[in-house]
C-alpha cells in the first residue's frame, strides 16, 4: 500500500482504525508477521495502535530498498513497525 489518508472532516470517526484493522487482518491471514510504515504526520495515531518507532537502519534490507524508503518518503519521516499476532 502506498498511501492512505482520511479527509480532515472525517477524522476521529473510526475510518483510519477500520482501514488499519482490515489491512492488519489481511496481512495476518496471509502469514505476514511484521508491518513497517513511514509517516510524516500520523506517528501518534500509529503509536496508539501499538506501532513502535524504529531506526530506518534497523529495517530489513528488502524493505529499505523499496522506492518509498529510498526516494518517496523524506528521511525525516518516522519509521514504525508492528509485530502481528497470529492468534
Amino acid at each position: 500500500m502506498r498511501s492512505v489518508v482520511v479527509d480532515r472532516p472525517y477524522r476521529g470517526e473510526g475510518y483510519g482504525a477500520a482501514l488499519c484493522d482490515a489491512l492488519e487482518s489481511t496481512a495476518t491471514d496471509r502469514g505476514i508477521e511484521t508491518l513497517f510504515l513511514l509517516t510524516t504526520t500520523a506517528a501518534g495515531f500509529f503509536a496508539n495502535r501499538e506501532y513502535l518507532e524504529v531506526d530506518r537502519d534497523d529495517v530489513p534490507d528488502a524493505i529499505r530498498r523499496t522506492r518509498e524508503f529510498e526516494e518517496l518518503c523524506p528521511s525525516s519521516a518516522t519509521c514504525m513497525t508492528k509485530s502481528l499476532d497470529a492468534d
